[in-house]
């Protein structure tokens, strides 16, 4: 479970960077929006250059009308109209064929480059000016070029459904190297429009040229014709002569959008959006029976004329003599139509005036996209710049620093009409907020957290004698902490938006961060320290009791131990003591292998400490832990599978796999560790004990392993004497799997007391040879004094290996 919490806090710091970085979703309205997606890829220091892409892409209803309006203009016009932002451009191919070809797409595609790159001033959008413009995957062919670089255009007619995606590529720079920038622009969504708006405006001074008289959108007929009132051009349906007007006139004067096209070419008002009209004009009539009006019709024949109306007359207002007027005429209805306007005089038979003026003319039709836009921004700097300080209200920003420069997206949808006031300060070189300034903040953060708390571990830790060192812990929730501090700097120094992921509509900025540093190192790293050092002066001396007479017998080696006689067993390991052997007698009388001893703090047989003189004679060796690879310092002589690693509180040494052990030992801790350890990775494991297991599983923590009780009182338990078969039977199914594992026999002494050491060593040979079968690893324990050496060497027959641990546990 040690390795879990480190596992477990790494996948969150993953899962959040993952959703930290990905781009807002939005959804799709029935009718269909407008996406553009951009990315900026700009590297430098205080002037950034470079370029980047943007992808225009149109769904449902929305698409439809922009490949309507690339058809009209590219496939029907020979030539495009004056007044039209694409007027007099050669539309190509213009077949007639109701099918957008690849070469009349083309020319749309290329027109819109011209409108982008504005004459050489290019399109400014947030802080960077993008100029050239071209095709995404442009080739030496322009229609390949063109079907590469767009999808839903090219062979498509009026009935297509397709989405519509146009791809362009442009260079960059930066048109500002501080200040706050906005972060939703519409300079993008306008473009694929503008070139599809229409305007008439009439001549100031009505000054013919070529083609175009100077009443141009009106043709001078039927009267009406261009002369001078007040000092000033005027178009008027009157009599020079009299300067008014005739009685029982009808003088009508229409449009045409573009003379030298054809004479009665009608207004295209299916690209626009909103159409209106206005003029100036002065004078007055004599009566009701006279009037000026506007009216419109549609082709072929033009013979619907049907009247526009002033406000809420159709009849235009007379004027104050000499006063000029403004007029505005609503012309929303012809919308998605072709018409042509006229003025239309008339007078009847009684009286007279001087009739209307009108100058000034205007058309106007601009087409625009109207309806939802969502907008995708991808900003990839590299460089000394930073962003900080966003203010967002609508969109969604994802922010990623790193040591080369940031990386900032944004998404918001809104509607043209309200667009989001969204916005981030910009700044190419701030030393609060530059990436490389707080990398190296992070750096120096962490290490200082990891330095300070390791540093007072250590000094704590060799406050006390060597002998105890293994024994000293760290102060895990203080260590634990510093590594959930050291991943937070990590975490907000790549993902300063982090919190976004939860709801929090925060930045962690540069100033910020520092303040975070400092305080991370403030508290993670001194208050630990402080810990530590309160806590010197509870470092124990080393534990002597009144000196007593300790008796040592070293005995000379002969030449050869074979032939040197036994003098005794080693109370420790139990093994032959020859008189060549170097040896240590406590004074209780117990004898042990030198090397024995001074593995020891305590005598097993009397529990008093081991001579001073024993201890200081232990040299200090290297290990390196199995299971987190750490270096340790311990004695010579210990058992390292006894010891636990001071970083990962796993053994030093695992026990091998498949082997028997009998272990002497106060309490069946250290088995059940090494149980633990042996049964990673979802091998079964098996307790059978005296003890009872509610016992074990409270005090030792045992949640998932089976228990089985064998005691000649407990109810539901198997009696010492029923070992065989009936432990037995307990063991086949477990050792029958086949997936190794590992069984431990608790508190085998009290099973002895009930029953008898024949019964247990019965059991043992059979179920220890079904484990050695099986691949099954047994772990057998004993309390320390409960059995005679004579017994506790024949049940020592029963196993691999001996481990008296009771002077070290």
């Amino acid at each position: 479970m040690g390795s879990a919490r480190p596992a477990l806090f790494a996948l969150v710091l993953v899962l959040l960077l993952f959703w930290s970085v990905l781009p807002p979703t939005v959804g799709q309205g029935s009718t269909g929006h407008l996406v553009v997606s951009t990315d900026y890829e700009l590297f430098g220091t205080s002037d950034l250059r470079g370029g980047g892409h943007v992808t225009w892409t149109l769904t449902g209803d929305k698409a439809t009308d922009l490949r309507m309006k690339i058809l009209h203009m590219f496939d029907e016009y020979p030539t495009i109209p004056r007044g039209f932002t694409f007027a007099f451009a050669s539309p190509g191919t213009a077949n007639h064929n109701s099918r957008l070809d690849a070469t009349e797409g083309v020319r749309y595609t290329d027109l819109l480059e011209d409108l982008l790159e504005a004459s050489g001033r290019g399109t400014s959008a947030q802080y960077v000016e993008m100029y050239p413009f071209d095709l995404r995957d442009k080739v030496s062919d322009a229609a390949t070029s063109f079907n590469r670089s767009t999808d839903g255009l090219a062979g498509t007619d009026a009935n297509a459904t397709a989405p519509v995606e146009i791809r362009f590529l442009f260079e960059a720079n930066i048109t500002t190297t501080e200040g706050r920038v906005p972060l939703a622009t519409r300079a993008l969504v306008n473009a694929l429009y503008e070139g599809f708006s229409y305007r008439a405006v009439q001549s100031p001074s009505l000054a013919g040229s070529g083609a175009y008289p100077g009443s141009w959108p009106f043709l001078p007929e039927n009267g009406w014709h261009v002369t001078t009132v007040g000092g000033r051009q005027a178009f008027w349906a009157g009599n020079d002569t009299t300067s008014r007007y005739d009685n029982n006139v009808d003088a009508s004067s229409s449009t045409s959008a573009d003379p030298a096209l054809a004479a009665g070419l009608p207004f295209d008002f299916r690209f626009a959006s909103r159409a209106w009209a206005t003029f100036n004009y002065t004078g007055t009539v004599n009566g009701p029976g006279d009037y000026l009006r506007i009216e419109y019709a549609h082709p072929p024949a033009y013979t619907d004329w049907t009247n526009l109306s002033f406000g809420a007359s159709a009849n235009l207002p007379s004027t104050a003599p000499g006063v000029w007027s403004s007029e505005t005429v609503n012309l929303t209805r012809l919308l998605g139509q072709t018409a042509r306007l006229r003025l239309r005089f008339h007078s009847d038979t009684a009286g007279t005036a001087s009739g209307f003026y009108v100058r000034d003319f205007d058309v106007r039709a601009p087409a625009s996209y109207t309806g939802e836009v969502v907008e995708s921004d991808t900003h990839y700097l590299i460089g000394t710049l930073s962003f900080w300080g966003p203010s967002v209200d609508r969109g969604g920003i994802n922010l990623i620093r790193t040591p080369g420069g940031e990386l900032l997206t944004y998404g918001a949808t809104w509607d043209p009409s309200n667009v989001p006031s969204d916005s981030i300060y910009f700044r190419t070189f701030d030393v609060p907020e530059n990436p490389q300034v707080l990398f190296g903040v992070m750096l120096v953060a962490c290490y200082a957290i990891s330095r300070l708390q390791e540093g007072a571990y250590q000094r704590f830790r060799d406050s006390y004698p060597a002998e105890y060192r293994p024994r000293v812990y760290r102060a895990k929730w203080f260590h634990r902490a510093g590594k959930a501090g050291i991943g937070v700097l990590i975490l907000f120094y790549f993902v300063p938006t982090a919190l976004w992921v939860i709801g929090i509509r925060a930045v962690v900025t540069g100033l910020i961060y520092w303040i975070l540093s400092l305080t991370l190192v403030l508290m993670l790293g001194f208050v630990t320290r402080t810990y530590y050092k309160q806590h010197l002066g509870e470092a124990p001396p080393p534990v002597v009791e009144e000196e007593v007479t300790v008796v040592r017998k070293i005995i000379s080696p002969a030449p050869s131990p074979e032939a040197s006689p036994v003098v005794g067993h080693c109370t420790h390991c139990l093994k032959e003591i020859h008189e060549s052997d170097r040896t240590y007698r406590c004074t209780c009388g117990a004898l042990f292998h030198f090397s024995c001893a001074s593995g020891l703090m305590r005598c097993p047989n009397c529990r008093k400490p081991i001579a001073a003189g024993v201890l200081s004679e232990r040299k200090q060796v290297s290990l390196r832990c199995e299971s987190c690879g750490e270096l340790q310092t311990v004695f010579e002589g210990t058992d390292p599978r006894a010891l636990t690693c001071a970083n990962c509180g796993g053994r030093l040494r695992h026990l091998d796999v498949g082997k028997r052990y009998l272990i002497v030992a106060n309490n069946p801790a250290i088995a059940i560790t090494w149980m633990r350890d042996l049964v990673k990775g979802g091998k079964p494991a098996l307790i059978m004990t005296h003890a009872a297991p509610e016992r074990l599983r409270l005090e030792f923590g045992v949640k998932k392993a089976p228990i089985v009780q064998i005691s000649e009182r407990a109810s539901g338990a198997i009696a010492p004497k029923d070992l065989d078969p009936a432990g037995l039977r307990a063991i086949l199914p477990f050792a029958r799997e086949g997936k190794g594992g590992a069984i431990l026999y608790d508190g085998l002494d009290e099973v002895i007391a009930e029953g008898s050491l024949a019964d247990v060593i019965r059991f043992l040979r059979k179920a220890n040879d079904m484990a050695f079968v099986h691949g099954v690893t047994v772990i057998a324990r004993v309390t320390p004094g409960r059995l005679a050496d004579a017994d506790l060497k024949r049940l020592n027959g029963e196993f691999d290996e001996f481990l008296d641990l009771s002077a070290q546990l």
